[in-house]
C-alpha cells in the first residue's frame, strides 16, 4: 500500500520535473494506492493556480485512489502533532497515512516538512525524481 500525499497526485496530471521518475517508480509497484479525502480538494485548488487545462485530468487519477475520510481519528491526530512548523494539510495527510499502520509500504510525498515528520513516525517515505 502506497500513501500519496496532494504534491504527488498534482505531478500526475501536470508536467513537473519529477513526474516522469514518479510515473516509473508508481508503475512499479501493484499494491492499491491512498490518500486522503482532502487531496480532492488540494489538487483541484492547486491546478486552478498553475495549469487550469490540466482539471479535466483530476477525476480519473482521483478516481483510482482509495480515498481516506477526515474521520475524527485523523483530524484529532493531526491537531496533535508536537511538531508546531508541520503545516496543517501536511498534518493531515501525515495523521491519515499512519491510519494504515503496518500494511503502509511507503508514502510518496515532496514537501520536506511532511518528509521529516514521515520519518519522524517510522513512515518510509520516498520522493521519486528528486534530488
Amino acid at each position: 500500500m502506497i500513501y500519496l500525499d496532494s504534491s504527488v497526485v498534482v505531478k500526475l496530471v501536470h508536467e513537473e520535473p519529477e513526474s516522469g521518475d514518479l510515473e516509473s517508480w508508481l508503475s512499479g509497484d501493484e499494491g492499491p494506492l491512498v490518500t486522503s479525502a482532502l487531496t480532492e480538494i488540494e489538487v483541484e485548488r492547486a491546478l486552478r493556480r498553475s495549469d487550469p487545462d490540466a482539471l479535466p485530468l483530476v477525476p480519473e487519477i482521483i478516481e483510482g485512489l482509495y480515498r481516506f475520510d477526515l474521520d475524527v481519528a485523523v483530524r484529532r491526530a493531526a491537531a496533535r502533532f508536537a511538531e508546531p512548523t508541520l503545516r496543517t494539510l501536511d498534518a493531515v495527510h501525515l495523521a491519515t497515512a499512519l491510519e494504515f499502520g503496518a500494511e503502509l509500504d511507503a508514502s510518496v510525498c515532496y514537501h520536506r516538512r511532511l518528509l521529516a515528520a514521515a520519518t519522524a513516525q517510522g513512515i518510509p517515505v520516498t520522493s521519486p525524481g528528486s534530488a
